[in-house]
């Protein structure tokens, strides 16, 4: 039986790696007999409910060097290696972790064997099953972000690396096993913000990665499915946002350059990827096909990079039932007590 839940299981991802094999389209390389849909006011019409559900990762491998993409048969065979994974409903694998492992398979199929022996020997249990995430699909792409060329972030500064070094001696040192205790996360983390919104870009991927957009003539509005948050953005305004209050978001301003939509974001009340909540934000939104939103962000923020970045994602299409249920954050609730009573008592074990 399992083996036949396991057949059936591949033979659907396979369908989907079909999909995942499709040419990439990108901006200005409409597919032909394509139409540009419009709103009454003659503007590209971005409404829907689009996914980020890429395997793509957020900076190139090092091991992939200045690698901008792969081979149709490396793709094939990374996404072989995760239909697998899917089918037997191993530990979930979040952010870059699905592309990773497949690209290890492929570059190194005995070591990345091994390590998979030694994951599935470990019985503890910090996570859910793969069983509940959403397929990923895979491309040629060896980052998401472009430039830098080499797709990876600019040097930090000397500012940022103390900043970081900061954060770290207030969560404490790591265990034996690298890894913080539950009670030192927990700690790290504001409990009045720990279910707090995914911030002024569109990052998230593959977990609660739906994003609603409305648009009107005056102002578009962004719901994000994570922690369920809305952006409204006024359109039309090319100027710089001015001073005011700072958010989780920002303050945004929209407009028009030809079919693509410009929003230049400031005043953010907490950085991203690891930024000062100073860095100017600039967010490219645009149609290239009947199944696919190109989009763009750069982030600028001398305090903490050498250069300003820019990294790009396709997204498509939500799979689904077409709505965006509530995320209804409750985050370690009602199991905290539990949590830390189990962290008491590995410390008087010693462990």
């Amino acid at each position: 039986m399992e083996d036949e839940m396991r057949n059936r299981g591949i033979a659907a991802a396979a369908a989907l790696l079909v999909a995942a094999l499709a040419p990439v389209v990108s901006a200005g390389q409409a597919p032909d007999g394509w139409t540009m849909p419009r709103t009454a006011d003659g503007h590209p019409n971005l409404q829907g409910i689009w996914a980020n559900d890429s395997a793509t990762p957020f900076q190139r491998p090092e091991s992939l060097g200045e690698r901008a993409t792969l081979t149709n048969e490396e793709v094939a065979a990374m996404a072989a290696y995760m239909a697998e994974y899917d089918s037997v409903g191993g530990d979930a694998v979040f952010g870059d972790t699905p592309y990773l492992r497949a690209l290890a398979a492929v570059q190194s199929p005995a070591e990345e064997e091994e390590r998979a022996a030694r994951r599935s020997s470990n019985t503890s249990t910090r996570s859910y099953n793969q069983f509940w995430m959403i397929d990923r699909w895979f491309d040629n792409r060896t980052s998401l972000v472009v430039d830098p060329p080499n797709g990876r972030l600019p040097p930090r500064t000397p500012e940022a690396e103390a900043r970081t070094e900061r954060a770290r001696a207030q969560r404490g040192q790591p265990g034996p096993d690298g890894r913080l205790t539950l009670a030192q996360e927990i700690a790290a983390v504001d409990p009045a913000i720990r279910c707090r919104g995914a911030g002024a870009i569109l990052s998230g991927r593959g977990y609660n990665s739906n994003y609603q957009i409305f648009q009107s003539a005056s102002h578009l509005a962004i719901q994000i499915e994570m922690h369920h948050e809305t952006r409204i953005i006024p359109l039309g305004d090319a100027s710089p946002a001015v001073s005011g209050p700072r958010t989780n978001t920002g303050t945004s301003r929209g407009h028009w350059n030809g079919d693509t939509l410009v929003v230049e974001t400031s005043n953010l009340k907490r950085g991203v990827n690891g930024s000062t909540t100073n860095a100017q934000i600039t967010e490219r939104f645009t149609r290239v096909g009947p199944e696919m939103l190109e989009y763009e962000y750069t982030v600028n923020d001398p305090s903490t990079w050498t250069a300003p970045w820019t990294a790009r994602m396709l997204m498509r299409p939500a799979p689904g039932t077409g709505v965006i249920y509530e995320f209804a954050c409750h985050e370690g609730n009602y199991a905290m007590e539990h949590a830390l009573t189990n962290e008491r008592y590995l410390d008087k074990q010693g462990r």
